[in-house]
């Protein structure tokens, strides 16, 4: 009787241990003392990608983010097991070819009779798909909220500016219904109720340009901004000839965009310094590359400067630029949408627009793509 007792027991030890080696969606894994791999299950060559033979013995430190373990993570959490017989953790950690998962980690204390803790078991569970999934809600709802109150700005504004030239022309047309009878008068008038529907007829334009700007990958493509540069001086050549501007383009790139937005932007750029100036415009359109060696601007690999001798404005008034609507001088006509475009088409790039100015003594953009 006491022999078949050894043997269900064995028995039962082997299933137990067959059952943990045979579990795929966790990693089950016996630790020692001092938090060495002693024993690896499927789970754990599934989520971690360590061949058993690879790991056994080695630290279950390796599975932290450099990070990680310069804050002593690890061992901290060995230390919690061991005080309070448990601890349990959630954070990115590194597989074997360096990509990172989303574990949910339990490490428990095993203790001997005399409960004295002998090693430690690590259960991990891999939950990257409902973290990514949590961001990209919490992004959504970011984006959403942003997106909203962006709306609302926008269509206060756009219902402000669009009633200004509709006030003009009623006004102009109660004024020619007076003077009826003066053709002169009534011409006059008509005239400026043209002026004022053409207002609105770019404004409306502007408008629907700054809704539909997207960034879909799929629009990506090849873009020499040489040949970009040179439509756009194709395009204001009479301009450049009436106002006797002085270009200077250095080589500049190819780079991936979305080909109609690029050449937008440097069409906006370049327009307004030309038409921004009260003598004889002087551009300069620069091209660097960055080579990493400023850490805040490692995720761009272009500097693009466009610097002209116009007109200028106070520099504390620079963000206020980029913003639907802010016209900055009352001397030249416009929309006030020609920079919040060029703020969007740069950020659908995943790149920065920046800009330096001061009154009387020129503008320089730089465009961090």
């Amino acid at each position: 009787m006491k022999n078949n007792s050894i043997t269900q027991a064995t028995l039962n030890e082997y299933r137990v241990q067959r059952m943990i080696e045979e579990v795929q969606d966790y990693a089950i894994i016996l630790l020692d003392v001092d938090g060495n791999v002693q024993n690896w299950n499927k789970g754990a060559e599934k989520i971690k990608g360590y061949l058993e033979k690879e790991i056994l013995g080695e630290n279950f430190s390796v599975f932290y983010l450099p990070k990680d373990r310069e804050q002593g993570l690890p061992s901290k959490l060995i230390e919690e097991a061991r005080s309070n017989g448990r601890a349990a953790h959630e954070g990115w950690r590194v597989r074997k070819d360096g990509s990172r998962f989303w574990g949910n980690i339990i490490i428990t204390a095993l203790h001997d009779e005399f409960d004295k803790v002998i090693g430690f078991t690590k259960v991990t569970r891999d939950l990257t798909e409902r973290k990514l999934s949590e961001e990209r809600k919490e992004q959504d709802a970011k984006s959403i909220a942003l997106q909203n109150k962006q709306l609302e700005e926008f269509a206060y504004v756009t219902s402000h500016d669009l009633q200004e030239p509709i006030r003009k022309i009623r006004a102009f047309v109660e004024l020619a219904r007076m003077e009826i009878d003066n053709k002169k008068e009534v011409g006059w008038y008509l005239d400026k109720i043209d002026c004022s529907a053409e207002k609105m007829i770019r404004l409306i334009k502007d408008i629907l340009t700054f809704s539909k700007l997207s960034h879909e990958q799929s629009e990506f493509s090849d873009v020499d901004l040489n040949h970009i540069v040179r439509e756009v001086l194709s395009e204001y050549e009479v301009l450049i000839a009436e106002k006797k501007a002085k270009i200077e383009v250095s080589d500049l790139p190819e780079i991936k965009g979305i080909p109609v937005q690029i050449y937008q932007l440097f069409s906006n750029l370049i327009s307004n310094a030309i038409k921004f100036n009260h003598g004889e415009p002087h551009i300069t359109l620069s091209y660097t590359v960055l080579d990493g060696q400023d850490p805040s601007l490692q995720q761009f690999g272009h500097l693009i400067t466009l610097t002209d001798n116009g007109i200028g404005f106070d520099q504390k008034y620079a963000d206020q630029a980029f913003e639907p609507f802010k016209r900055l001088s009352s001397e030249f006509s416009g929309t006030g949408i020609g920079l919040a475009v060029c703020k969007r088409i740069v950020e659908n790039h995943n790149g920065l627009i920046r800009v330096q100015t001061e009154p009387g003594k020129g503008t320089t953009f730089t465009l961090l793509i």
